[in-house]
């Protein structure tokens, strides 16, 4: 016959309670390992979405205010443009040509061929004047976008500054900031190549009083 084993009410012998606290070592020492796995897998796991998937940028700077406030922090899309081409209006983080160890976030006002200038105050592409609601406003007024001043130590401006049309060029976009009076943007310093593109920023997620898409 077989044998019916029911809870022991009446306290276990002796060595039924060192197996006991045995078995609740190996337990303990079982949990702690599952949670060490756990944390591996985790970090192993936010190492791979950076690197490849979605990363976090921290904003230091106002040449996107209003859209991006200092100290805003942002998630960035880095197969978005693997998948689709990028459009103008986007907000983009990328390597600072000038420097590629540093990166910068603006937003795409000209695409490979569009024709651009910064005339009465509005930036003109291929011809027609651009609608940007999103430009930094003082006192309800839109501010002006302008062209760059000269180059240091000369009397001329540069091509990419605006004062007169200027063609982007192929596999390369025009970025600015929103804040478009107090931005150091391709104005200054010319086109963004496209492999210097990281990728696009879609979402404030600190602090939370400004959690939102962008």
């Amino acid at each position: 016959m077989g044998t019916t084993i029911a809870p022991d009410e009446s306290g276990a012998p002796s060595g039924g309670a060192a197996r006991a606290s045995g078995n609740k070592g190996r337990a303990g020492r079982s949990t702690l390992l599952d949670y060490a796995v756990i944390a591996v897998v985790a970090i192993g796991l936010a190492l791979v979405i950076q690197a490849f998937l979605v990363k976090p940028y921290r904003i230091p700077t106002p040449s996107m205010v209003d859209t991006l406030e200092i100290g805003d922090r942002v998630l960035v899309n880095r197969v978005a443009y693997h998948l689709r081409d990028v459009r103008r209006g986007d907000i983009v983080v990328f390597r600072y040509p000038k420097n590629r160890d540093v990166v910068f976030i603006k937003r795409v006002v000209g695409l490979p061929g569009d024709r651009l200038q910064a005339k009465d105050g509005k930036l003109y592409v291929n011809g027609q004047p651009q609608d940007e609601p999103y430009v930094h406003k003082t006192n309800g007024v839109t501010d002006p976008t302008n062209p760059s001043g000269v180059i240091s130590g000369t009397t001329m401006s540069p091509p990419w500054g605006l004062a007169g049309e200027y063609t982007v060029p192929e596999a390369s976009y025009f970025a600015m900031g929103d804040n478009r009076t107090d931005s150091d943007d391709s104005r200054v310093w010319g086109p963004v190549p496209e492999d210097d593109l990281i990728g696009e920023a879609f979402f404030i997620y600190w602090p939370l009083g400004r959690l939102d898409t962008i």
